[in-house]
């Protein structure tokens, strides 16, 4: 568990990294912090798969007009105005950087969709909204940077009313012992760098019971490690160069965490040791009981 001192250097590295990493983001990826979707045989450009994956959200969700949706780290906007949009739903989405609240709601303004969507400063775990208020939640690889997956966990099944639906769209890596040392190395440095404080608890075949333990039930699990890899060779392609050139022989890959990740996650992804997957959930009308970690 976290203290107050943990979590107050974990939001001062946060806020670094995506401050650092801002424009890089806007360039590469319209503002999006998420990976494309490419389905198989099908040529297009990432704007289109970023697009096809934004809709696999609504569609795991099964989401209506009528819904209220969590959207739980929901940077600029992007996923939650899209969704908005196309559903006609309520978004409420909550990020712990306050530069993301006001490109968040420019952007909402600018589709002329803010009626539909509600942007807050707020920590995954102690959110204030009431119990079993939302109709499904969703995230889009935010949820590495909880300090405590377990306690956000709880909150998600808290917020969220009987039988509603969570949809993550979240990595995961294998146990320690199957990378090597450097690779390990990496690892370490660049979730420090990012501030992905809870990616070692995403481990393969294993989160699921962390969901199990949350009270969620009905989960489902599909990897689409295939379909996002364009995204990240395409990054890959980008950074490549200033990272053999310059963070690599240095040792810098905690204080460039994206061209370090770009690169490297690059290789382990294509050995199966980091993976790209949706979980799908719903909150049981049973309440969780506590089991030992």
């Amino acid at each position: 568990m976290f203290c107050d001192m943990d979590k107050k250097e974990h939001f001062h590295r946060l806020n670094k990294y995506f401050e650092k990493s801002k424009l890089g983001y806007n360039l590469l990826l319209g503002g999006s912090k998420h990976f494309g979707f490419y389905p198989k045989e099908k040529d297009i450009t990432e704007k289109e798969a970023q697009i096809f994956l934004q809709e696999l959200v609504g569609d795991k969700l099964n989401l209506s007009s009528s819904n209220i949706v969590l959207d739980a780290g929901c940077g600029q906007g992007v996923v939650s105005t899209f969704l908005a949009r196309k559903y006609d739903c309520h978004i409420e989405g909550i990020t712990m950087l306050p530069f993301e609240v006001d490109e968040a709601n420019i952007l909402a303004r600018k589709l002329n969709i803010n009626k539909n969507v509600n942007y807050s400063l707020m920590d995954y775990n102690e959110m204030t909204f009431q119990d079993d208020f939302f109709d499904a939640v969703y995230t889009t690889e935010s949820l590495s940077h909880s300090t405590d997956i377990r306690a956000t966990l709880k909150e998600f099944y808290r917020v969220l009313k009987d039988e509603g639906r969570i949809a993550l769209f979240e990595y995961t890596i294998a146990e320690d012992g199957q990378f090597t040392a450097s690779e390990l190395k990496i690892i370490n440095k660049v979730a420090l760098g990012s501030a992905m404080d809870a990616l070692r608890d995403f481990r393969h075949d294993e989160f699921q019971k962390i969901l199990e333990e949350a009270g969620f039930g009905n989960i489902k699990i599909e990897n689409i490690s295939e379909n996002t890899a364009p995204s990240l060779g395409r990054l890959r392609k980008f950074l490549i160069i200033p990272y053999y050139l310059f963070v690599k022989p240095f040792g810098l890959q905690e204080r460039f965490p994206n061209a370090s990740a770009g690169v490297e996650f690059y290789k382990m992804a294509k050995k199966g040791l980091i993976r790209y997957n949706i979980f799908t959930a719903s909150k049981s009308r049973e309440i969780p009981q506590k089991q030992s970690r």
